[in-house]
């Protein structure tokens, strides 16, 4: 049974607007870009589009340039961390994150391998790839470098060397800053020799940087954002505590919701006005319970059977459908596919005002963008 606490009480309707605040989802803000980085903890990356999009809903002028600029002047960059996944944050705070997340993405094991190597006899080849990789390197360099020594399978050691090793993902002059074939870099020798916190000040960063984006929250809200077991949070959180920044309040189950002192808290009455999401955005990630900002039927719908979290977009605050992108002559037009009707006309022009912005940005650089995850858009494969 859950226990019950004396904390201020929070209902799910100021759970979504505390957390489309601080994500920048209820008013875009006048915020460059690496500010806007840290502000929301970063986005998402394995679909290089999707940072673009996650800025561009949130910020009132953002140019696909802006982020190519960022990428190229290392300001921000784009790496293995969050629950072991490709994150654009700000180098900054990936130097503040890796140390945090490092253990769990190294014990990630291949789902195609019972075992994985020997972790006594990755450390020299660690060592090697962080010589090798002091300048961009593609991944067809790494398996000719390894696959040169004796009894090496070259596949399965660069696999785990990406995990093993803080390689950053440079970029290229393509659509997006990143092709399909990742040409990554040692991170120090990209961001300039910078030190690494230790393991217990980037946890205890790593957990004010969530709570300051998506909170307030559980902890194992934080659990299921950063990929870390709830045990290995507990110190961070004590850490903040200890500082006297830590504020705690309640849900309307009882559960202890962790938070910064001073952290917006909108009324629940704050308009929120409808938003795109691009594929994977944090919002839909950050949280074991989502139920502040998707219904568990409309889960189903949004997240697909693999884990891909398909392009949505927010009436209300909420997950109201998912968006396609197609081509439209030289450009492209948006396809809004509700999972809940009605929509009132202001919040259906809205979206229509959102699409036709989101096709200006998108229409230029990759019309049809997501296109090879269309296999899951209801009623062709689902």
């Amino acid at each position: 049974m859950t226990a019950r606490t004396a904390h201020p009480p929070l209902t799910t309707r100021q759970l979504n607007r505390a957390t489309l605040a601080r994500q920048l989802l209820l008013d875009r803000a006048h915020l460059g870009v690496l500010t806007a980085m840290e502000r929301i903890g970063g986005l998402q990356a394995q679909e290089p589009a999707s940072p673009y999009i996650g800025l561009w809903t949130r910020l009132t002028r953002f140019a696909a340039s802006d982020l190519d600029r960022a990428f190229a002047e290392r300001s921000v960059v784009k790496g293995t961390l969050m629950r072991a996944t490709l994150h654009a944050v700000s180098a900054s705070d990936y130097l503040d994150l890796w140390p945090a997340v490092r253990p769990m993405v190294q014990a990630i094991r291949r789902q195609d391998r019972a075992q994985a190597p020997d972790a006594a006899a990755l450390a020299p080849l660690s060592a090697a790839a962080e010589a090798f990789a002091t300048e961009p390197r593609g991944l067809s360099e790494f398996r000719a470098y390894f696959g040169d020594r004796e009894g090496m399978d070259a596949d399965e050691v660069v696999w785990r060397l990406r995990r093993a090793v803080a390689f950053i993902h440079a970029p290229d002059a393509v659509p997006w800053s990143f092709g399909r074939r990742p040409r990554i870099v040692h991170a120090p020798a990209w961001l300039g020799g910078q030190d690494w916190p230790d393991e217990a000040i980037a946890i205890e960063r790593l957990s004010r940087r969530y709570l300051g984006a998506f909170g307030p929250a559980t902890a194992a809200d934080i659990a299921q954002w950063s990929g870390l077991a709830i045990g290995r949070l507990r110190p961070g959180i004590a850490a903040i505590d200890e500082t006297g920044d830590l504020r705690r309040f309640s849900d309307d189950r009882g559960r202890e919701l962790l938070d910064l002192d001073g952290a917006p808290l909108p009324d629940d009455d704050t308009p929120a006005p409808p938003r795109l999401l691009g594929m994977w955005d944090s919002t839909l990630l950050a949280f074991a319970d989502r139920t502040r900002l998707i219904s568990d039927e409309d889960r189903r719908v949004v997240i697909a059977r693999n884990g891909d979290t398909l392009p949505t977009f927010t009436v209300g605050g909420v997950v109201a459908g998912l968006w396609w992108a197609e081509p439209d002559g030289s450009g492209s037009r948006i396809v809004i596919e509700p999972v809940r009707q009605p929509f009132d006309v202001a919040d259906a022009r809205a979206l229509e005002l959102e699409s036709e912005r989101l096709a200006e940005l998108i229409g230029p650089l990759e019309p049809a963008v997501y296109k090879r995850y269309q296999r899951w858009r209801p009623g062709r494969g689902i």
